[in-house]
This record gives structure tokens, sequence and C-alpha cells, in this order.
């Protein structure tokens, strides 16, 4: 790759090095909806002969939960295996990627998505950041104004027209890949992810925000034995109808008995931490519940409680 010049060809052309280096692996017969694209793609890409328009919006830069951080605390001094579902442009990974350098933390990070990421060439902000960013650029496309943000989207092309000092300013560049390994389709459709052994599985509005419950189930059943899963949930959807029955009943049978299941009703966002997991473990020793199931007004809130003295 280029590594002195930031264009959308040494984007792609990271991605053919990621490649090459056997670091991303496509699904068998995978063939992408436009529909299932239109948000999603964070690049113009070319799959089994069609081209994809991209470029960079709210949905696909969403920042690194905050709880992710305070969960990444009980790892201390131990290696880490992390699977992003859905990473979009892959700002999260990135900030895990940073976080877990500075915690001493030896992280191995692995995505599942529809579209490849250049593991060598990170987006440095992501949400409003990135969207300050782009306030002036004429090509911003704002969709929709809201109490709580706004829709936006920008191309790809247009993002690399950008001057070269602004475009420092989104896009770095690193001699190693924060990415470990890339699986690229519909999850878990076809996949050749590992069957299991990821001490953090992490979805922020990607495959387990759908209407398959068999996706939660295959992610859950990816986990290590000190594992923890993160997902937001849609109410209105199966899976999230099966999370807040399981928060009223204090029992979610679609996991383990003997796991903690951490249900918050207001942001719909829920925490599947196995028996064995520092959390689980930190939650029994700081509050004796016999259920296996509890409801927490805020994610966050509740491991900052958790994170506290016992």
């Amino acid at each position: 790759m280029s590594s002195s010049i930031l264009n959308l060809f040494s984007y792609k052309e990271g991605i053919h090095r990621a490649f090459e280096e056997g670091r991303i692996t496509d699904a068998d017969q995978y063939v992408p909806e436009s529909g299932e694209m239109r948000f999603s793609n964070h690049i113009s890409w070319e799959i089994n002969g069609i081209h994809y328009e991209g470029g960079l919006s709210f949905t696909n830069t969403r920042p690194l939960f905050h709880g992710i951080r305070l969960a990444l605390d009980h790892f201390r001094g131990e290696p880490l295996t992390f699977l992003e579902l859905g990473p979009g442009a892959g700002n999260a990974c990135y900030e895990l990627y940073c976080l877990a350098k500075t915690m001493h933390i030896d992280a191995e990070i692995h995505t599942a998505s529809y579209t490849p990421v250049n593991p060598y060439m990170p987006l440095l902000c992501s949400g409003n950041e990135l969207l300050a960013s782009f306030s002036s650029n004429p090509h911003l496309k704002i969709m929709e104004k809201c109490s709580h943000g706004c829709s936006w989207y920008i191309l790809d092309e247009d993002v690399f027209r950008m001057p070269a000092e602004a475009l420092g300013q989104i896009y770095g560049k690193l001699d190693e890949p924060y990415i470990h390994h890339q699986y690229i389709g519909y999850y878990p459709k076809n996949m050749d992810l590992p069957s299991a052994g990821f001490d953090i599985i992490y979805d922020m509005f990607g495959p387990l925000h759908r209407k398959d419950v068999g996706s939660i189930v295959d992610a859950y059943s990816r986990l290590s034995e000190k594992g923890v899963l993160f997902f937001v949930f849609h109410e209105r959807y199966e899976p999230g109808k099966i999370m807040l029955e399981g928060a009223q009943r204090r029992s979610t049978p679609i996991f383990d008995k003997r796991d903690t299941v951490v249900v918050d009703t207001k942001n719909y966002l829920a925490m599947v931490a196995r028996e064995n997991n520092p959390l689980a473990l930190r939650f029994r020793k700081k509050f004796e519940s016999k259920f296996q199931t509890v409801v927490a007004d805020d994610m966050v809130d509740f491991l900052r409680w958790l994170h506290g003295n016992p």
C-alpha cells in the first residue's frame, strides 16, 4: 500500500493487501442485496460483478459503547479475543485497539461484516465528531434532524477529495493491522468463523438487531468460557421480545441458567456474561441474586456500579 498517501485507491489497496495476507475471508455464495447495503457499505465496492455505492454515514461510524471500556478493565494483563458483528467503517474496533494498547491488553480483533475495511488505514473519529469534520463539505447530505442528533451520509469519493490536511484528521496509517481477521458475508450464513473462543462479542445495531433469534444463539455459542456478549436489540422483533420477557421473568431460556444476563430496558441493550466471566463473578460477589436475568435502567451505570468497590 502507498503508506504516504491517503486516497480511495490506497484505501482499497490496503484491503487487497489484507486479502493477500489471508486476513479476509469471504463467505460462500455471498450475494448482497442493494437495500441491505445502502447505509452499511462504507466504501464503494464491487461484489460478484455488482457495484455498490458507499460512503460514511451515521449508521456505520458509531463510537465504541462506553461500557466496553469498563468491561475491558477486567481483562487487564490477559490475552483477549474480540469479535465485532457489523463493524461498519471499523472505527469502534480501532477505539478498542487503542484502548487495549494503553491498558496493556493483548487483544486480537475479528469482525464479521458486509464489506471489508482497510486494517492499515483506520478511521480516527466517529459519530458527531466525524460529522463536525464534514460540516463545511458541500457534499454532506443531512437526511433527518431530531433531538437525538441527525441522519447523515457522504460518499467515499467526496471524503477522499478533501484537502490532505483535513483528510489526515479523519484517516490514519498503521504499520500493523488493527483488525486481525475479517469475515465477509451475511452473519452467520456460511461464515467460516471460529466455533468458539471469543472473550467479547460486540454488536451495536448489527446483525443481532434484526429479527433472527438464531443469530443471537449463534453469537452466544461462540463465546469462550469467560466470554461476554453485548448487543442492542429491537423491542418489536422476536429477539427483543425474548429479552424483555426474560427481564420480567428473571430468566432468559436461550442462555444457560448459570449465566448472568443483564437487560437495559431503557436503551434496549443486553449483556450476557458466562459463568466464569470476570463481570459475572464480580456481580455474584457484590449482589447475591438467585435469578439468572436482572434489569438495569442503564447499562453504563450498571457497569460503573459493578466496577466500583465491593
